[in-house]
């Protein structure tokens, strides 16, 4: 059985944090080594870089960053998170021949360079064999990041790079298809049909977001919701080609790894936002599939949806977790809620935004031109924040409870510091790991009557630039995780592997164009509920 881990992250050293969750019982800890900044330009941690120059490290610096918690906590057991998107000097250097790029948002336009891969993986061989031969008594895994916030999300929106267009007219060969360009902008941003158009979904979170206001001058219609098949069958194409190609790239580093690492070492990567909300088609993810089929991979990662953070709500997952467990992988559940005690100051002059104010989460802008306008809109899940110390307990056991129900592994992730604070909120969480150390690893069938069906093959007929786009999967799942209701979610491709029989309601949340696969759910006096579909 492959690990279970319960365990604590933060950006930062939270040294004494660390040492409270280890007098509650908690041994596990996760840190990231990182040679980049984040989405606000700042360093993603307190330690400077490792990768200095072309074939220049500093491993004083991984050293420094290991041993300051193992000084802390001398018996820690450590996940290790490292951030394979390029430094900036990297990008700079050459960028003037159009041939750099920024993987950290432009991931797709650089993951086919040999360049950026060679040198990426000579990095990342030189790290893990300093971690292996130092730190074998403690790193039990290690997690593969890059792209946007490190979780292999491309950001670019499919722009185009000459690394890029070659790929692409490669991949048309092979499917015995004509080589051409890159489909322009204006149509990979655009679909054909809408219906109901005068609808929004403010609660989107990328899906169709345009800071810059021009989108109204170039689609002043809309930019449509569903493609038509028969006259946007070469984008669709095109997004098959990005989301499959983001899938190699990570694959391409879970072998790179494996021949270093010890065998006993998991592999761990953040993907596989099957019934997120984000991005749902230029982001990267929706070969989810092909990932979990990768050998190398032991577990996979997301945050928890942002659909069921807040009180009142039930947790819910990102990821598809029926196709997880099919394949023989485990589920790490990101629990990155926000407190009403979480460290706001990134910097004496960067403070996020409040999210505890009232209605934080309903701001919008009224100015396309100011910076300082436009960062109301993010202040991160204000929806989702535990204010009180009630809250933060209450939510803890709730997400505890969710991951001992799906055996699914957990970390804490106090980002920035004071996520967890106060004797409440520390003796709850050492009877918690009690509960986990006596109830995680019991076997147990599972009893859900409910199964929620996703098609990654229907929803390249979705525009993610309509914010509708996300509702689709975000509505189900919200009116599932509050209804109380035992529940599953799989993909279409699992339903020939799994018995039906104690499934009472199944629910298409996208079956645009109903497929031969979804037969198998008839009969068995059970009801199907088929959304937002239609018969082609």
């Amino acid at each position: 059985m492959k690990n279970l881990y319960f365990a604590y992250r933060s950006f930062w050293p939270e040294l004494e944090t660390m040492k409270k969750f280890r007098e509650c019982g908690i041994d596990t800890f996760c840190y990231m080594v990182s040679n980049t900044v984040n989405s606000l330009g700042e360093p993603y941690t307190k330690y400077p870089p490792v990768w200095k120059w072309n074939q220049v490290y500093d491993l004083s610096a991984f050293r420094r960053q290991t041993d300051d918690i193992l000084n802390a906590v001398p018996d820690a057991r450590l996940m290790c998170v490292i951030d394979l998107n390029t430094p900036h000097w990297w990008t700079r250097y050459l960028g003037a021949f159009g041939v750099r790029y920024d993987s950290f948002y432009e991931l797709g336009k650089i993951a086919q360079a040999e360049t950026w891969r060679n040198d990426t993986a000579a990095y990342l061989r030189v790290l893990l064999e300093c971690a292996e031969k130092e730190y074998p008594d403690h790193i039990v895994a290690y997690i593969l990041g890059a792209g946007g916030a490190t979780e292999w999300h491309d950001r670019s929106r499919g722009e185009e790079s000459v690394y890029r267009l070659a790929a692409w007219q490669r991949w048309r060969r092979r499917k015995g298809l004509l080589p051409v360009d890159i489909p322009g902008r204006l149509r990979r941003d655009h679909a054909s049909h809408d219906f109901i158009t005068g609808q929004t979904d403010c609660t989107s979170y990328y899906n169709g977001i345009d800071p810059t206001g021009c989108y109204e001058d170039l689609f002043p219609e809309g930019p449509g919701l569903l493609r038509e098949p028969f006259h946007e069958q070469e984008v669709m194409d095109y997004w098959r080609f990005c989301n499959e190609s983001n899938v190699e790239s990570a694959r391409f580093f879970l072998e790179e790894s494996r021949k270093i690492i010890r065998p006993e070492v998991e592999l761990g990567m953040f993907f596989g936002y099957g019934v997120g909300q984000w991005m749902l088609v230029s982001g990267g993810h929706l070969e989810y599939e092909k990932l979990l089929a990768v050998p190398e991979l032991d577990f996979i990662m997301a945050p928890v949806s942002y659909v069921g953070r807040g009180m009142g709500h039930g947790t819910t997952s990102m990821t598809v977790h029926e196709s997880i467990r099919i394949n023989g992988k485990r589920m790490l559940q990101e629990m990155d809620q926000r407190t009403g005690t979480g460290n706001r100051r990134l910097a004496d002059y960067i403070e996020l935004p409040d999210p505890s104010q009232p209605a934080a989460d309903q701001q919008e802008w009224s100015d396309h031109t100011d910076s300082r306008e436009l960062a109301k809109k993010f202040v991160m899940a204000a929806d989702g924040v535990w204010r009180s110390e009630d809250d933060i307990i209450a939510g803890m056991r709730r997400d505890t409870a969710y991951c001992l129900i799906h055996q699914d592994s957990l970390w804490w992730f106090d980002m920035w510091g004071g996520f967890y604070e106060g004797k409440a909120v520390f003796d709850n969480l050492k009877k918690m790991k009690e509960l986990w150390d006596a109830e995680s690893l019991a076997t147990c069938d599972d009893v859900s009557d409910v199964l929620m069906v996703e098609d990654p093959e229907n929803l390249y007929l979705l525009n993610d630039m309509d914010c509708r786009c996300g509702s689709f999967r975000r509505c189900a799942l919200q009116a599932l995780s509050r209804s109380g209701l035992a529940y599953s979610v799989a993909s279409v491709a699992n339903l020939e592997r799994m018995d039906l029989k104690r499934f009472k309601l199944i629910v298409f949340c996208h079956p645009f164009r109903l497929r031969e696969a979804y037969q198998k759910v008839f009969g068995g006096g059970r009801s199907v509920l088929w959304l937002y579909g239609h018969h082609q």
